[in-house]
């Protein structure tokens, strides 16, 4: 790069980024990043920066630093040599062994390193299918919570780039308490960028397992099959919040685009600006986002410390533990003893009951379910067209209540308002029996969640249920990250006979998830069906124990019977899960514990009790 020209040339490319030694410094965007680490500089110190880098590889004399950096400003040469210094500390370079700005005696400084361009999107540095990609990303990344005061005017039209992974996002706070913001915050960026048809967005299941993970990032991209990767932080300090967002390149690990913003910590500030900047979006990528004008009708509540306990309440119950579902519960019960009104608390508190009500929690089902449809109801209540709340209603209409034709009307109602809100509505079609219709649902929900864990082994349970068990065990292959793919691929090898290839599947997810109730009773079935007696005894005895302490559903306990050849115990525990109003039951009709079992007056007497018969 030679002196003449320099200046003008790097002006009409502000919007490259450019690379000094190990630095990546955007000027447009005014960011400067070491590695992952965005370095904080103050606005003197940038302007410093960038007037070397201009002048580079040539010095600059103190009085043309000066100028350009204070603006015509009478400043002395102290007041220079002070900035001088407070740059090359925030760079972390020693003054005696300068590694980026060196003094040219008598004259002024000096950059040391070349400079290069790090990244331009008419380089070729990506191909040309990327870009789009990018130029989505970083937008929606950069502004769609908190807003970009220099969005560039003229932004690609979005193409079928690639895949887009977005990784949990870090919780930066002094106080380390705030990672339930940092994840309600990376939430929220997700569920925006589903709203791009055009851009595969892996889910949030899929990145979970590299929170905080050592990994490489092309590592990690490489695993996730993502071309390009949005990393994250957040830090709250009392009212302010500062977030950062990254875009790498997930083959190269170049930082494509970096942005710091500083906010108030408020729910208008939040709610309007993810609002407006949406809808900017849309227009200038053409793009429809399908709940837009919904979403900023109105704040979900206007007390931030209601939102706080919903985040915290959201982020335990998706966890799925029991402890953590017993947390969420406290939290969302006093999100809404703060605001009564607030229907997306109600919704997920619906939710930590009725996973409270499942093998995933420790209550027995009659407990919680009419705790859990209560909350249901007045999220629905509160607002008509919220899907997760009518979905949530639909599925305790199916698990709890078993008023099939209600919960058909639910179902059908949230596709309305969600067209692929529809995992539910297949399950619940296939208990019913109805597996092609199940099976284009759950395709059609595939289809556009290729990558999404949750969706690949929904998908295989339907296959499953229709018997279509090489099918259930590559999708359970394909979404080996979630923690039922173990369950689904043994069961799926059990049932067309390979013991051996479900005992090994069923030994790895107790040596993967712990002695689990499932766990055991998925074991314990194997060892019994391959004939291997002794153990499968040992095992059920250990999970006639633990039921003796804590909630076991009894159909995991009846599956053990029933592969030992003792059908009068596998039906005795069958009608104590009808009497508690078990969830498992809604899957009589499919269930592979019962295959040889459809004849016997027990199974006939528990279908028409469950009240199947009431669809035809």
């Amino acid at each position: 790069m030679q002196q003449d020209g320099t200046e003008g040339n790097l002006r009409q490319s502000e919007d490259a980024r450019l690379r000094v030694d190990d630095l990546l410094v955007d000027l447009r965007r005014r960011t400067v990043i070491r590695g992952k680490q965005p370095i904080d500089l103050p606005d003197l110190s940038f302007k410093l920066l960038a007037v070397l880098i201009r002048h580079a590889p040539g010095g600059v004399d103190k009085d043309q630093l000066i100028g350009e950096v204070w603006g015509g400003a009478v400043v002395s040469d102290e007041t220079l040599a002070q900035r001088v210094r407070l740059l090359r500390q925030a760079l972390g370079e020693d003054s005696q062994n300068p590694r980026y700005v060196t003094a040219v005696r008598g004259r002024g400084y000096r950059l040391i390193p070349e400079v290069k361009t790090a990244f331009d999107a008419r380089s070729g540095h990506l191909s040309r299918l990327m870009w789009p990609l990018i130029a989505t990303a970083v937008l929606v990344g950069a502004v769609i919570m908190w807003g970009l005061d220099d969005a560039p005017e003229n932004i690609l039209p979005i193409a079928k780039a690639g895949t887009l992974a977005v990784l949990p996002f870090e919780d930066m706070s002094a106080s380390g308490d705030h990672q339930f913001f940092a994840d309600g915050m990376h939430e929220e960026l997700l569920s925006r960028l589903a709203l791009l048809d055009d851009v595969a967005v892996i889910s949030r299941t899929s990145v979970e397992p590299y929170r905080g993970s050592s990994k490489s990032l092309p590592e990690i991209a490489t695993n996730l099959r993502a071309e390009a990767v949005i990393e994250g932080s957040v830090r709250v300090d009392e009212d302010r919040l500062r977030i950062t967002v990254q875009l790498i390149d997930g083959v190269t690990d170049e930082h494509l685009w970096a942005a710091n913003y500083d906010r108030e910590l408020s729910m208008q500030s939040i709610f309007t600006v993810q609002q407006e900047v949406a809808e900017q979006i849309a227009q200038a990528l053409e793009v429809e986002y399908i709940e837009a004008d919904r979403s900023g009708s109105k704040l979900p509540t206007e007390s931030l410390d209601a939102y706080n306990l919903f985040l915290l309440g959201r982020y335990h119950t998706f966890r799925q533990t029991p402890d953590d579902l017993e947390q969420a519960v406290v939290y969302l019960e006093d999100a809404i003893a703060l605001d009564d009104q607030f229907a997306e608390a109600y919704a997920t508190l619906g939710w930590a009951y009725s996973f409270l009500g499942t093998e995933y929690g420790h209550r027995k089902p009659a407990d919680v379910y009419p705790k859990a449809k209560e909350a249901a109801l007045r999220a629905i209540a509160l607002d008509a067209e919220l899907a997760d709340a009518r979905t949530l209603y639909a599925d305790i209409l199916t698990w709890y209540d078993w008023d099939f034709e209600a919960a058909e009307r639910e179902y059908i109602k949230t596709i309305e308002i969600d067209p692929l809100n529809i995992l539910g509505y297949a399950l619940f079609l296939s208990t019913q029996e109805r597996h092609d219709e199940a099976i284009e649902l759950i395709e059609r929900r595939l289809a556009a969640s290729p990558n999404d864990p949750y969706v690949q082994i929904n998908a295989g349970w339907r296959y499953f249920h229709a018997g279509l068990y090489e099918k259930a065990a590559a999708a359970a292959e394909t979404g080996s990250q979630h923690s039922d793919s173990a369950t689904l691929s043994g069961w799926s090898y059990l049932t067309i006979g390979n013991y051996d290839r479900a005992i090994e599947t069923f030994q790895a997810d107790i040596e993967n998830q712990g002695r689990g109730s499932r766990q055991i009773a998925n074991l314990a079935s194997a060892y019994f069906r391959a004939g291997r007696n002794a153990g499968a005894r040992t095992l059920l005895l250990e999970l006639q124990e633990k039921a003796e302490q804590d909630y076991v559903a009894p159909s995991l306990i009846a599956s053990v019977h029933f592969a030992a050849g003792d059908a009068e115990h596998g039906f005795a525990q069958l009608e104590k899960a009808l009497q508690q109003r078990s969830r498992d039951m809604i899957f009589l009709q499919v269930s592979a514990m019962l295959r040889g079992q459809r004849n016997d007056p027990r199974y006939t007497a528990l279908v028409e009790q469950v009240g199947f018969r009431r669809i035809d």
